[in-house]
């Protein structure tokens, strides 16, 4: 049986590349006190590397601004409490994504001053989501 609820190597965003490119060109939902940035790009389609759906075509990551959370402690803890809420909402979203050739950048930052409990911040990010979804399926 393989795990669902993983967020491995491959499905964070590392790229200076990807991020520079994201938070330039990307779009953005804001479900406060999430923020999501988020870019789709195509991709070629590549029968040899048949990889299952959500092996790093969505590809995500997180933060916390240090303008807010003047100590590193408050800024990692915000951005655990973000990773551990996209982790367990991954599965559901990427199972209503049609990515077919596509390529999807996510970045969520924390706007907030205040850190809300871990339960408030996966139902924002769920809506947060569910928003992105709807985005994607008009296009």
């Amino acid at each position: 049986m393989p795990k669902l609820f993983t967020y491995k190597k491959k499905d964070k965003l590392k790229s200076r590349k990807q991020t520079q490119y994201l938070f330039s060109k990307g779009q953005s939902i804001q479900v406060f006190p999430i923020k999501l940035i988020y870019t789709i790009e195509q991709t070629e389609p590549d029968d040899s590397n048949a990889m299952i759906q959500s092996d790093g075509i969505v590809q995500a990551g997180v933060g916390a601004p240090s303008r807010t959370f003047r100590k590193a402690v408050q800024r990692n803890r915000v951005k655990r409490l973000l990773r551990e809420a996209y982790r367990l909402e991954k599965p559901n979203f990427i199972n209503q994504l049609n990515l077919a050739n596509k390529r999807l950048n996510l970045f969520f930052l924390y706007i907030d001053a205040q850190v809300l409990v871990q339960a408030e911040i996966q139902s924002k990010l769920r809506e947060a989501l569910a928003i992105l979804i709807k985005k994607i399926a008009i296009k």
